[in-house]
């Protein structure tokens, strides 16, 4: 990648192309290069033909196909290694340079843009330096060990989950829903005072919050050379991508990391598929929740991933249910909201708790979310026809874990309370750098009404 420009001089070459004289380097996003459309690949990183988690001899192999015509490039998006819209020699080049993990190359990263499309970003290999925006972004940062390169974030919100975070990572002062102008400056500034080091690797950042990357700001970025990696990771599959991808760009121990985490979560999806597909039982109809009491429409993340889990959504059985609730999250508006939808087998909140839990803070936490106080009224109140059916997942698990809670959740006969135990085990001791010197019983993750009625009375 060409060596970059800090974005504290943004407004001085934007004075200087008033007068006619100044260019700057604007990032690649695919062009009207690109052939293909929601790739489907769990390594997004381009090279990585065959759409596996890897970059190996195997994709080296279907691309020399292509050259020598006996494979078709249609069929084969990431083949196209340099993103420059044919299949050549040169990808060949860059795919050896890849398998080698030679550093100081630039890769091709496959990513959203800011409508969410698929676009293409060019990569400093190894990826160092980044700052996180959003919770579903940090956390599969951490997960792939990436704390060690974070420079920055713009809110930490979890003192256990996030206590990898560099301890030299700069706080930029932002909120957890919104980047304020302060914020911005701050991160400006961080860019600035890296610039001996190459400036801000990349900006990576949850889809949910993309908002916040105004135009101007997104123009910003590009002006400077800094690449916004964004992927929607609050979505349980996702996620695995993302913490995978991460992983890939970071290298060495974080690569090793990641393709084992994104392993287990997609065995982990694989087994919910294939045994629901050898079961006759039907599929159990939800209702996702955020926030204590907000209900999640059904283009959520977090419905999505309760989708992936084999459950079928309450909004694709029940037109007035899904015409009330379209966006992503919505406030309930009063206690009554849910009265006209009990039909509804279950319902899955989704609640972000930090780990590290002596037994009286789980227990604590345990009431806590059963009986919030929201503006003087107890959730208890809004699921007083739901508590039987009512679940808590935990938000910040990695997504595998989430997939078996949540199809425990609906299809308790077919997976097991200890099969969904025995998943957040095996991230326990896989060696992630959130889960470092934490027990089982330190991690609250699933919560019933029953778990409320006995430490409650």
């Amino acid at each position: 990648m060409e060596n970059k420009t800090a974005i504290i001089a943004v407004a001085v070459i934007a004075i200087v192309a008033i007068a006619g004289v100044a260019a700057f380097f604007v990032m690649n996003n695919g062009g009207g290069n690109h052939d293909y459309d929601n790739i489907e690949s769990k390594l997004m990183v381009r090279g990585n033909a065959n759409n596996d988690y890897t970059i190996d001899k195997e994709d080296l192999s279907i691309i020399q196909d292509i050259i020598d015509g006996k494979r078709v490039k249609t069929d084969f998006p990431m083949a196209d290694a340099n993103n420059d819209g044919s299949v050549n020699d040169k990808d060949i080049a860059l795919v050896k340079d890849i398998i080698d993990r030679k550093e100081g190359i630039t890769v091709y990263v496959v990513c959203n843009d800011l409508e969410g499309k698929d676009t293409t970003v060019e990569v400093d290999y190894p990826l160092r330096n980044v700052v996180t925006y959003g919770t579903n972004m940090q956390l599969p940062c951490l997960f792939a060990n990436g704390g060690k390169y974070m420079a920055g974030y713009f809110v930490s919100s979890y003192e256990i989950a996030e206590k990898s975070i560099s301890a030299s990572a700069v706080d930029l002062k932002g909120s957890t829903r919104t980047i304020s102008d302060a914020s911005w400056a701050n991160f400006t500034a961080l860019d600035a005072s890296l610039a001996a080091k190459g400036g801000v690797g990349a900006l990576l950042v949850d889809h949910s919050g993309i908002a916040q990357i105004t135009e101007q700001r997104k123009a910003d970025l590009d002006a400077a050379g800094i690449p916004m990696i964004d992927y929607s990771s609050a979505d349980a599959t996702d996620e695995l991508t993302t913490v995978l991808t991460l992983g890939f760009l970071f290298g060495g121990e974080s690569e090793k990391i990641g393709l084992n985490y994104a392993k287990t979560g997609w065995d982990v999806k694989e087994k919910i598929q294939s045994t629901l597909a050898k079961s006759d039982i039907a599929k159990k109809t939800y209702i996702c929740g955020t926030m204590y009491i907000y209900i999640c429409g059904a283009s959520s993340s977090f419905n999505t991933s309760a989708t992936t889990a084999g459950g079928l959504a309450y909004a694709s059985v029940n037109p007035d249910f899904a015409a009330k609730y379209t966006k992503n999250s919505t406030k309930m508006a009063s206690t009554e909201a849910l009265s006209n939808y009990t039909d509804a087998q279950i319902f899955i909140n989704n609640r972000s708790m930090d780990w590290g839990l002596d037994e009286d803070e789980t227990k604590d936490m345990i009431i806590d979310t059963w009986d919030h106080d929201n503006s003087g009224v107890s959730s208890r109140e809004y699921f007083k026809d739901f508590e039987d059916k009512l679940v808590y997942v935990n938000n910040l698990l990695p997504g595998g874990v989430k997939l078996a809670y949540m199809a425990h959740a609906m299809y308790g006969e077919l997976f097991t309370r200890e099969w969904a135990d025995s998943v957040l085990k095996d991230y326990l001791k896989m060696g992630t750098d959130p889960f470092t010197g934490i027990e089982f019983d330190e991690v609250l993750a699933y919560i019933t009404f029953d778990d409320y009625k006995k430490v409650a009375n």
